[in-house]
This record gives C-alpha cells, structure tokens and sequence, in this order.
C-alpha cells in the first residue's frame, strides 16, 4: 500500500508540471476523442486533416458499447476538418463507441483509429446521467455496507438476445434481506415502469405492456434498505431480436466485388496482372460474417500464394472464429500479425461469483465480489506453404560435378543436388488470459512452429532443367538437360544419386517459444504496471534427429565419462531428450541455445545468468494517466539467440530502457511528447565492443483550432558509441587505424499547415522540412585525413491543396532533396559530394455529371540539378478517372506514362494502366 501511494504522489507531482491530451495525431490527421458526454446530447466527432490526399467522402460508424453491429452517418468537410454527429436519441447510458474511415480519391482508406482493423478496437465515449450526478449521493462508508450484489438477475440474462415477445424482467430478493420490498423504481431505457411490475415473494416481475422494440436495451431498478439508505442501481443490459418469423427483416448484408486489369513496365520488365476480389458481410442480431477473397493471374505453385480469402464468424461476444488467410496476434515477442494460412479461434468466457460476508453488529465483513473473464485463443495452420522447386535452370536439381564417385564395379555415380523449394512451416499457437475485475490480467502462451520436410519430394520436378558440365560428355551434347534426358544420355554403367537429405538451399528448422504476461492496475487503471517473459529454443537442422546419448558424452569434452563437462548424467539427459522428442527436436549441435542458462555465467552470479540468458525476452512497462499526463517507463531486453517464428522481425540482441512523457497545455490544444531511450548490446562478456545509443526526443504539435494554422516540430538527437577508446596501431607503436566511433546524429522536422477560406475556394497549405546532420564528437582528437562515413540530408517539400466552388480540386507540390556522401577522391583525401534531387507536381480532378464522373490528371517533373554528362530529367504524367455507371457500380481507370531524357538521349522509363470495374451491394 505504501509504495502505492508513493507512486501515485509521484506521477502526481508530474502530472502539476506536465499535461497530456487524450488525443489521436499522426501524419494524416489530429483528433480529440470527446470528454464524458451528456445522455441525450448529440455528439460531434471531427477530424482535421493534415494529410495532402484527396479525400473523397467520409463514413462514421457508431454504436452502443457491446454492440454487434454499427449504425452509420455521412462524415462533411468544413475548414479543413471532416466531421459527423451521432444523433442524440443513439446516446444512452451504455455508452458509445466510433470509428471513421475516410475514403481517398484512389480508393485508399484512412481509418480512426489509424490500425489495421478498426472495426475490433473503437473507440469509446463515455455517458454520464446530468440528472443523477446532481443527486446527492450517500457517502461510501455507507453505501459499503448495502450493495446490490445479494441481488440475481433471473431475466433478461445481462448482454443477451431475446424475442419482443418473451420480454420478461426478473430479479430474485431472496439472498437480499435488506431490501425494502415496498419502496423501488424500475426503470426500462429511462421510462419509469414501476407501476407495472410487482412482487410476489422473494421475485420482482414486470412484463412491459408495449412491444419491446428491436436492438439493444438498459434496465436500471433502484433499491433502499429497510434502514431507508439508498443502495447502488442495479443496471444491465440486453439486445432484442425480431424472432424467426421475421428472420429476414432482421438479416443484413453487404459487399462488392472488384475486377482489376493492369499491365506495367519498367526497365524492359513486363507485368501483366488480372485480379478479381470480393467482401461479403452478413449479420444477424447473434451472429456476423465476414468473408473476404482475392484472385490473381500472378499466384503460381514455384512461389508462396498471391491469392487471399478469409472467413470471419462471430457469435455475441463470446467466439470469434477465423478461417484462411488470417493475421493473428498472440503476443508481440510470440506470434504477431504474420500471415497464417490456418484457423484462429478465440473464445472469451465470462465469469462472476462473490461471498456475501459475514454480518455481524450491522456491518459485512470478508464479503468480496469478483467479475471477470476467461480468454483461449487458438492459431493452428501454415507459417508457409510447400513449393516444390522453382522455374528456370538449376532450380530443382544442381549437378554436383566434383562429387562424383566410383563405384566397386568401377562406374560413375553423379550426384545431383535439390533446390529452389520451400518446406512447409507447421504452426500451432496458443493463448490463455484470465482477466480479475478489470485490474489483474495473467496470460499464458507459447507457439510451436516446425518444417515437414517430408513433403517435399526428392523426385518432383521431371521437366526443369539442369547444367552439366562439358567435360561429361563434351561439346556434342547440350548443356542443359531435364532429369530423365540425363539419365538416358548416361552410359548403360553409370548411375545417379539425389541427396536424401542436407540439401544446399536450407535444412529444415524447428521453433519452439513461450512465455507469461502479467497487468496489474490501481486507481481506477489511472497507474497500470506490465510485464512479460518469454524465451525460445531453436533448432537449424532437424535432419539430424534428436541427439543420442553418445554423442552427448563427448559434445563439450574428450573424455567418454558418462557426464556432460562432468558434471550432468548423460543418462538422464538421453532419457528427457527421448520423453520430449515429440515437443521439440533437442540436438545440441543445432540448437540455439544449447543451454537455457550460461553454466560458467550461473556460477560467478545465478542471478544475472537468469537475466541474461541467452534466449529470453522479457519486458517491464510502467504507465501512468493523470490529468492530461500520460507517463510511460519501459525496460526490455531480447537476447542474442531469442528468435521466434510467429514474429521474425524482432531485433534481438539488445537492450533497452525508455521513458516517454505526453502532455498538453492551452486546453489540448498544444501537446509535447518529450522522450529519453538507451539501448547497447552488451549482454555478455564475449562482445567486445558493444554499441550504445542514447536518444532524447521532443516532438510537440500546436492546433489551435478549426480554421487556424497547425504547427508540428520534432527534435531528436541520437549520440552512439561503440566502446573503442583507442586507436589502432601495430607493435612498434605505428598508426594502423581509428575505429573509435562518438557521434551524435541531429534529426529535426518541423511542419506548417495552413487552411485558408477565400470566397471561390478554400486550400490547405502544408510546408515540411527536415534536416539529419552528423557530429564527430572526437574531430580534435583525430588525425586530419580520417574518413568520417556519415552521410547527411536536407529535404524541403510543400503542397498546395485547394478546393473551387466549382467541381474542381488541384494539388501542385514542391520537393528538394540534397544528400551529402562523403568519400575518398583519388588524392586519398576525404571529400562529400553533394546530390540534389528537385521534383514538382501538379494534379487536378474534375468533377461531371453531379460528381458522377470524376476525371484526373497530373504531371511531374525530376531532376538531379547538374547540368553536365551526369544530368538526369525524368517527366511523367497521369491520367485517370472514376465513373459511376449506375448506383453501386463503379469504373475506375488509371494510366501513368515517365520518360528520362540523360545524355541528349530520350528514354522511355515506365508505363502503366489499371483498369477496374467494382460493384457494392
């Protein structure tokens, strides 16, 4: 409890200097999530825009908290912002969450929030009652002794579907002793029912005496004691469904499906693509699909799929299955977003118990309540998928010409090697949560991935081709030959022999990973403490099987002793590597680790050989929220040799420390995020010399206002070293080198973006720069002709974006770009040459037929700036348009054509055209 508290008074104390705002910005737009709302007010979400894409229409989706399904409204565009209103009678005491998504010219999507699928995480707002927050409210000293937990909710179960016609609100008293039974009010979405219900015995009943109309629905019934003390409401919810007999009204659905021609060229390569894709939703007031599928001339079997489909099914709120090409999240350091040919399954189970205490003098003691959930998520399927061998020669077989043999009747054997394919990745990952009153949540989860060599086949490809050498049957035959060619063109002695297994491109490899989470929360999850741990074990080549007890003998020592570098029984070791050879291949010539923990490490300190054994990754985050401050403290460390399949772009071997301050003043109006990170490598003893950065970052973001400029500026200095403090020389004391390294790189970016309101247009003006300069922080200490290998850039951009009253929009934007290399001219003295880049575009869209004809066009020019041999001009233009044939039937045409002009010669660069014709339903 103490260092609770004295936790508190520090993020506190920070909280008097430093404010944060509850706000969303990022290089598309700035938006600020409404306060707590009144019940019945309509609420205005907006977005000002910073982005120089041509946004075409907007979509705001909302609905009551615990919802299926979303209700929509058309998003407008006024002053540089986009905003939409959620109707006052759609804002309940439930609550309410949102989401936008911002539809560009091209067809791209912005969504709020900015993440891949907004529709799982919105949003929320929160809904207060003005009229009860003024109510004078008991003390909670009070209230503690009665709450309305003795209280069961026999009908309509919280969160559940029902018919109109089976509406029936129940409540048992009978555990309830309390209760004054002749003093209550029953409220069913705030209309006062309570002349309609009664109470026979320990059971209050209402049946509503209009029709239940359909959606979602709050009860709320209001309880004293017999004391005359107020308890807390009894508040829940439920969903109306407007039965089987009317199943059809209650079906919704959408989707579209788009068919795409395209054909580019660049660099004389030709691609050519035909694709055809879909998205189909359907919904019921219980249950929602989605499917979704994707077809293209360009998926063949000598490479991973291009064709996507996915299917979504959810049942309430409680499972959630997902079946093809899915994306799923286990854990970060276990299993996230890589793609998965497979089935995800999460199922959430609620659960809810208490103990009413003991009363004694008037008063409960050791009562508890205790709600929460349980969650099991389950990925099984294909990390990849098998490719038998690829096209073009020596893809499949490679003759193997040194090695070839004679066998004891004197005839050749050719050996021939297998490449170009790809084994199939096997992955099987679980996850189990359990979630304690919204304060403590512990998961648990691992993740096997493993290759099935043995789908791929030794004999597979009849018809690719191989080279063989000249000086196997000289220069009378080809030199290419298919797999039976070159056994028929053998003479009748000499044979062919296909590697079995230790093929040259790449053995089979298995992946075994897992871990714990742990979140804890205090203050109404205002402070909230994170960890995590996880480690891995990795085996490169699982052709070699798991390791037998002799060869354990002699792994790290000479001497056939039975033990393992003396001090571990190979007996026992054979015996655990045989009982779990089915979990994991254990051979310590290709594993990573060989051991969890450094046994000579273990010996000198046991407590650092656990923190920095070799294959873990392990976490611990503290966030605090006060006022408009949101503090974060992270220290995480991934060991060298921690790999994971599920997410192989984890860097590893690092260490790192971060604290991250976000703030606002001038009523969120201007927000800073001021940042500190430390990260080396230095996780043993065996690197010599580890690298270290240090980074302090400041990055602060001023929106005035609708209509007002908006001002981001970003700060950030990074200092490395590399542990060297001295230079290089050989025995007698001569200068060999200086590899020492001290540098500090500064990064700034700073944006303006300015809206403007003129009586025929209005136009949005952004200016960007950005510099990253290097400092040599030992240049006194070094000699004059060092080479300093850091490059330097300098980038200017503007945009122009304006909007007529008539249906036309133009965009003319502004790029310079200088980079400066530096290198060692022929004289051995280091020097930088400067490259600058200038580009400038203009595009334009006009708008026919009351916007159902939208024509677009632009052009663009680039340039290197010399004017000598080296000098570069590249010009391009586009032309484009978007048709609406009939309502939900769409044409879309882009063409794009770039030509170079460069040592007086003209040169055709590139070319394209997609051409695509969508329908929604």
């Amino acid at each position: 409890m103490g260092k609770s508290i004295i936790l508190k008074v520090s993020l506190v104390f920070i909280n008097l200097l430093l404010n944060k705002a509850l706000a969303q910005s990022n290089q598309f737009y700035y938006h600020k999530t409404p306060g707590p709302v009144d019940e019945g007010a309509p609420v205005r979400i907006s977005q000002l825009i910073f982005t120089t894409q041509q946004i075409q229409s907007g979509i705001l989706f909302f609905r009551d908290k615990g919802e299926v399904s979303y209700q929509e409204t058309e998003m407008l565009f006024e002053g540089g912002e986009w905003y939409g209103t959620i109707p006052g009678n759609r804002v309940t005491l439930i609550g309410i969450e949102y989401i936008t998504i911002l539809t560009t010219v091209d067809g791209g999507r912005i969504a709020l929030p900015l993440i891949d699928d907004p529709f799982s995480n919105p949003i929320e707002i929160k809904v207060t009652n003005l009229k009860n927050n003024n109510e004078q409210k008991p003390s909670e000293d009070l209230k503690a002794d009665f709450s309305n937990k003795n209280i069961l909710i026999l009908s309509p179960e919280n969160r559940s579907v029902t018919r109109p016609s089976e509406v029936v609100i129940s409540v048992s008293l009978f555990n309830a002793t309390n209760i004054d039974r002749s003093d209550f009010q029953i409220f069913l979405d705030e209309r006062d029912y309570t002349s309609q219900a009664i109470i026979s015995g320990d059971v209050l009943s209402l049946v509503p005496d209009e029709k239940v109309e359909f959606g979602s629905h709050s009860i709320r019934i209001n309880f004293q004691t017999t004391y005359g003390m107020p308890i807390d409401p009894l508040v829940w919810t439920f969903s109306v469904s407007r039965g089987a007999e009317n199943i059809y009204e209650d079906f919704k659905y959408n989707g579209s499906f788009v068919r795409k021609e395209s054909a580019t060229s660049a660099s004389s390569v030709d691609i050519n693509e035909s694709e055809f894709s879909g998205k189909i939703h359907t919904e019921l007031s219980w249950i929602k699909t989605r499917y979704n599928f994707r077809k293209s001339s360009r998926h063949s079997k000598f490479s991973q799929p291009v064709d996507r489909s996915s299917l979504f099914l959810q049942v309430t709120d409680y499972l959630k299955i997902n079946d093809g090409d899915i994306y799923p999240v286990i854990s970060p350091y276990i299993l996230s977003g890589k793609k998965v040919i497979g089935r995800n399954v999460n199922i959430e189970i609620p659960i809810g118990f208490g103990f009413d205490g003991l009363n004694l003098f008037g008063r409960s003691f050791f009562a508890f309540d205790f709600q929460g959930s349980i969650d099991i998520k389950t990925v099984s399927g294909l990390l990849s998928r098998s490719v038998q061998y690829q096209r073009g020669v020596d893809r499949a077989y490679e003759l193997l010409t040194n090695d070839t043999k004679i066998d004891d009747l004197g005839n050749k054997v050719y050996l021939l090697d297998r490449k170009g394919y790809t084994f199939p990745r096997k992955i099987n990952s679980s996850r189990l949560t359990f979630n304690f009153n919204n304060r403590l949540s512990a998961g648990f989860h691992f993740m096997k991935a493993k290759d099935d060599y043995e789908k791929i086949k030794i004999f597979a490809a009849e018809n690719s081709l191989f080279t063989v050498d000249s000086s196997i049957f000289g220069d009378s035959l080809s030199s290419q030959f298919t797999l039976t060619q070159f056994v028929n063109a053998l003479a009748n002695i000499d044979t062919i022999q296909i590697k079995e297994k230790n093929w040259s491109d790449g053995n089979p490899q298995e992946n075994l990973a897992l871990g714990f989470d742990l979140e804890t929360s205090l203050d109404n999850r205002k402070i909230i403490l994170q960890l995590g741990w996880n480690m891995s074990f990795t085996n490169y080549n699982i052709w070699a099987g798991a390791a037998s007890k002799d060869s354990l003998d002699l792994l790290m020592d000479t001497i056939s002793d039975g033990k393992l570098m003396g001090n571990y029984e190979v007996s026992q070791l054979g015996d655990f590597i045989d009982a779990y050879k089915s979990i994991f291949t254990i051979n310590p010539l290709y594993m990573s680790p060989i051991l969890p923990v450094d046994p000579i490490l273990a010996e000198e300190n046991s407590l650092r050989a656990v923190l920095n054994m070799p294959a873990s990754a392990y976490y611990l985050r503290l966030k605090g929220s006060y006022s408009f401050n949101n503090l974060s403290v992270e220290y995480r460390q991934l060991g060298p040799e921690y790999r994971s399949f599920g997410n192989p772009y984890l860097t590893n071997n690092i260490r790192e420390f971060s604290i991250n301050d976000r703030l606002s003043l001038l009523g969120r109006r201007l927000m800073f995020v001021i940042g500190y990170k430390y990260r080396d490598n230095k996780l043993s003893d065996l690197v010599a010399h580890p690298v270290a950065t240090k980074t302090i970052s400041l990055n602060t973001t001023l929106v005035p206002g609708t209509g007002a400029p908006s001002i981001i500026l970003n700060v950030q200095s990074i200092g490395r070293t590399n542990g060297i403090d001295s230079i290089d020389t050989d025995r007698y004391g001569n200068y060999l080198g200086d590899n020492r390294e001290n540098s500090n790189a500064l990064n700034i970016m700073a944006s303006v973006n300015i809206p403007g309101n003129f009586d025929h247009f209005s136009s949005t003006t952004s200016i960007n720069i950005n510099t990253i300069t290097y400092n040599d922080n030992l240049k006194a200490e070094r000699k004059q002709d060092y080479f300093f290998q850091k490059s330097e850039t300098q980038s200017l951009s503007a945009t122009i974006s304006t909007r007529f009253n008539i249906p036309l929009n133009m965009t003319t934007a502004f790029n310079q770009t200088k980079i400066s290399v530096p290198f060692i001219d022929e004289n051995n003295i280091a020097n930088k040459q400067i490259n600058t880049w200038t580009s400038t575009t203009f595009s334009a869209q006009y708008r026919l037929y009351n916007n159902k004809l939208r024509i677009r066009g632009g052009l663009d020019y680039t340039t290197n700036g010399v004017e000598d041999s080296s000098s570069i001009e590249l010009y391009g233009g586009r032309l484009g348009c978007d048709w609406d044939v009939f309502k939900n039937l769409a044409l879309n045409f882009n063409s794009s054509l770039r030509y170079s002009y460069a040592s007086n010669i003209w040169t055709q660069n590139s070319s394209g055209f997609n051409l695509s014709l969508g329908y929604r339903f």
